[in-house]
């Protein structure tokens, strides 16, 4: 990886940028445009989040991995949880446009994901949104804050498959490109040494590259359908002289094995 800093991309509303025509440029092939994001945004906030949804950036986390999980869970086990109990509940227009938008973003960062890291460099980082949310939030506040969030959202995720979490944990490999989803969900290295932009900057874009590592190492087991159970490991049978295992202290052909022999 290059040792340059990403350029996060973010809409700007202002009056002197909103004309900008690169806005509207999709920020990769069948991907949303910067412009759509921001609208999108604003929307999701406004109508899922206030009403109990996840936050925005916690959604793209949620989605991020939802997209690489080796047992993908269907959408009727993930939409309530992103939308939230009050919204997944109403049969409405609402929830339809709701739900709709979703999935058009969901589309978005699944292709993201696809997308090779060292190619489309800052194009594929997540959708981090640093605006502060009041007057009384520093950029290095809302930073942490949009960071955290993501990486709960990203965890609400990998809870659905737990199986498949498992897997990921058993390579030390495997783990290490999972290691910044949780990473980001710290103020720091430790307690009391908070990380630093450049820090916290770093992670987000090895989050990026750990989604598409994960997401290409597991995609030929989700095309055959998922991780496949392990065997049941049979226990050996004792012999026909050797103490019954249920501890009666008789011989295994004159207890529990009689019927057998």
């Amino acid at each position: 990886m290059s040792d340059a800093e990403p350029q996060l991309p973010r809409v700007d509303a202002t009056p002197d940028h909103d004309d900008d025509p690169e806005l509207d440029h999709p920020s990769f092939p069948n991907g949303l445009s910067r412009r759509e994001i921001g609208v999108g945004r604003d929307y999701w906030q406004t109508h899922v989040f206030a009403r109990g949804g996840l936050r925005f950036d916690a959604l793209d986390g949620f989605l991020t991995a939802l997209s690489l999980l080796p047992n993908p869970p269907p959408p009727q086990r993930w939409t309530a949880l992103a939308l939230g109990p009050d919204l997944a509940n109403v049969h409405a227009d609402e929830r339809e446009q709701a739900v709709a938008w979703m999935f058009r973003f969901g589309t978005h960062v699944a292709q993201r994901v696809r997308l090779d890291p060292a190619v489309h460099q800052a194009s594929v980082l997540p959708e981090f949104d640093f605006l502060p949310q009041d007057e009384a939030e520093t950029d290095e506040q809302a930073e942490a804050r949009t960071a955290m969030s993501w990486s709960a959202g990203a965890a609400s995720a990998l809870a659905l498959d737990s199986a498949g979490v498992n897997d990921i944990m058993q390579s030390e490999t495997l783990r290490a490109e999972l290691a910044p989803f949780v990473l980001l969900g710290r103020s720091g290295a430790s307690d009391d040494v908070p990380f630093t932009r450049k820090e916290r900057l770093r992670l987000m874009r090895a989050a990026a590259w750990g989604a598409h590592r994960l997401w290409k190492h597991y995609q030929p087991i989700r095309e055959r359908g998922g991780l496949r159970p392990q065997p049941a490991r049979a226990e050996p049978s004792p012999g026909r002289n050797d103490p019954c295992p249920c501890g009666s202290g008789r011989k295994f052909k004159v207890c529990h094995g009689a019927v057998r022999h």
